[in-house]
């Protein structure tokens, strides 16, 4: 009954390419076998990523993204992000933000952290591994509740049966 298990898949998303190669080549240097690395330029490219990823089975897990981008700002994405998939654990990573915007990812998409850049290499690696454990611990109580809820239907079914033959024991005694 158990799934296999498989990494979480972290999309970043940022329109600055330097940035982005900074935290693929940092993230994956220090989550090697822990998660999946994806980047994208624009919230629309994120977007397409994320279906395109659950289209095949691998959802994406955990979303760093910057707030001031070109034709979607970073709290719109993670918006529409939540509304996807309200489990996905959201970081917003930026060096410009306005407070409305701030407290609008906040209020509307459940903010796991919020990021300063420049960013600090140990603090985005203490937040993406924070998250990874916290996405792992996740799915295993939803694995655990599928298990235990399997269980219970069998021994409902089981019960069923003993209950069944009783009746049917009573039934000829009579």
């Amino acid at each position: 009954m158990s799934k296999r298990k498989t990494n979480p898949v972290i999309l970043c998303v940022d329109d600055d390419q330097s940035v982005l190669q900074a935290l693929r080549s940092l993230l994956e240097k220090t989550l090697a076998g822990q998660a999946e690395i994806e980047i994208a330029e624009c919230g629309q490219d994120a977007l397409d990523i994320c279906i395109d990823l659950a289209e095949d089975g691998r959802p994406v897990s955990i979303v760093i993204s910057d707030y001031i981008m070109p034709n979607m700002r970073g709290d719109e994405l993670l918006i529409k992000l939540h509304e996807i998939s309200p489990k996905m654990i959201k970081i917003m990573l930026t060096g410009q933000s306005d407070l409305t915007g701030v407290r609008q990812v906040i209020n509307k998409s459940s903010l796991y952290r919020f990021l300063e850049k420049p960013f600090n290499n140990a603090d985005l690696v203490l937040t993406a591994k924070s998250a990874v454990e916290t996405h792992r611990t996740e799915q295993d109580m939803l694995q655990k509740i599928e298990e235990l809820t399997a269980l219970n239907h069998s021994l409902l079914n089981e019960l069923a049966l003993i209950k069944s033959k009783l009746d049917s024991a009573s039934a000829r005694a009579s």
